[in-house]
């Protein structure tokens, strides 16, 4: 028997915007298809079914053959990116690599899926600048993410080092501060 910690006050279940994010999504996959059929039949009909499964092959076969390209390139791609420094407080550059890798799999898989709107979006990935202008922002989200921010204990007080008692922000979910003990006391074992 399990039973469901509450949550704590003055923080909700659920984010609002966490929630927005996944009904979004939820639409997104449930009107997909609707939207492709739709785009099929209308081009079906423009340019004649005949026509319009030979764009729906030869884009099928431009995502095997993206993902032979992404396969026999990836390890080395991935072994050159891993041998790289990286500096604290910055995306690392060897994600990049592996991050516009996984960008050239996700276009390969989309041009495999019949359908025009998901070729439309392969084709856009396949860009290097709109592969990097993408790993770059989500590189910057996850940075803003997981930032990490050095603070300051002060007699049971924690202290911004932006500026002073009270003008902290406050802390994600999982991080705790733990207060060493005044000088001179005996630290707990």
């Amino acid at each position: 028997m399990s039973t469901a910690r509450p949550a704590p006050a003055g923080r909700p279940d659920q984010p609002a915007r966490a929630r927005l994010r996944r009904r979004l999504l939820t639409a997104a996959v449930l009107l997909l298809p609707i939207v492709e059929l739709t785009l099929l039949i209308q081009v079906g009909s423009r340019l004649g079914i005949g026509m319009t499964l030979l764009l729906l092959l030869a884009a099928g076969v431009a995502g095997v053959l993206v993902l032979r390209y992404v396969g026999s390139t990836a390890i080395r791609r991935l072994t050159e990116a891993s041998a790289g420094p990286s500096v604290a407080g910055q995306a690392p550059a060897r994600a990049r690599p592996g991050a516009e890798t996984a960008l050239l799999v996700v276009a390969g898989v989309l041009l495999i899926l019949p359908g025009f709107l998901s070729d439309l979006v392969a084709l856009a990935l396949l860009v290097p600048a709109v592969r990097r202008a993408l790993v770059r922002r989500a590189g910057e989200a996850v940075l803003r993410r997981f930032q990490v921010r050095t603070v300051r204990v002060v007699a049971g007080e924690v202290v911004d080092d932006d500026g002073g008692p009270g003008t902290s922000r406050p802390f994600p979910a999982d991080v705790r501060v733990i207060q060493a003990p005044p000088p001179g006391e005996p630290t707990a074992r």
